[in-house]
């Protein structure tokens, strides 16, 4: 995928690092080495400031963990499956769908997504707006009975899309909300000439996205190394 504005990247043999351009923010990916605590400790001094997310197919987990890193903060989870899909998921009848246009559009998406993980998501909701600009890809929300009930984004690459978030308020799962979304996406990647999505998924969105048409590529740990 594409790095946001500013941000440095670092494509070493032993691993990937990108680093966002505040230097708050990294992720390290491709890992290849022999002595995890050698890369663990050059990561850090490219990015002594960041918030560290190591992506990994599991193999290093106990070493990270051993130099400190944890679990992915809640909604998130560590353990995810990678998945793909090259063709049309199935479209979904009676669920309007809308793109995120507008910042005011953006806080009622961040409403839906604070309800359907229950957590606050309106934090820094500026700072999430700029970066949402900032990204290729875009955002939607799903309306049901002129309601938004669900919401989910997208990163745009030179293949695909990547699909970020995906979640729908607690009181109308169940009514394809979360899948109309999912086609909407594939929508955007076919209007961009690129019809693939990817993901990395938790268990109980797995499950939706594998009955819909999405194949498994392997299994992701991501690990969290703070500053």
């Amino acid at each position: 995928m594409p790095p946001a504005g500013g941000a440095t990247i670092l494509d070493d043999p032993r691993f990937h690092l990108t680093l966002s351009g505040d230097g708050l923010h990294a992720t390290v990916c491709r890992l290849r080495t022999d002595c995890i605590a050698d890369v663990f400790d050059e990561v850090r001094a490219h990015a002594p400031r960041a918030r560290l997310v190591w992506i990994t197919d599991g193999s290093y987990e106990a070493e990270l963990r051993a130099l400190g890193c944890r679990d992915q903060d809640r909604p998130l989870t560590s353990y995810i499956t990678a998945l793909g899909a090259a063709e049309p998921p199935p479209s979904v009848a009676g669920i309007e769908i809308r793109r995120i246009e507008t910042y005011a559009d953006f806080l009622v998406a961040l409403e839906v997504a604070s309800a359907g993980w229950q957590t606050d998501m309106s934090r820094d909701a500026e700072a999430a707006w700029r970066r949402h600009l900032e990204r290729p890809g875009g955002d939607w929300v799903a309306v049901l009975d002129g309601r938004p009930v669900a919401y989910a984004g997208a990163i745009a690459g030179p293949r695909g899309l990547f699909l970020t978030g995906g979640v729908t308020h607690p009181d109308a799962r169940g009514r394809g909300a979360y899948r109309a979304l999912v086609r909407a996406r594939w929508d955007e990647a076919v209007r961009r000439g690129t019809p693939g999505l990817v993901v990395h998924a938790e268990d109980a969105s797995r499950r939706v996205l594998e009955r819909i048409g999405f194949e498994r590529v392997g299994s992701v740990v991501e690990l969290i190394a703070d500053a």
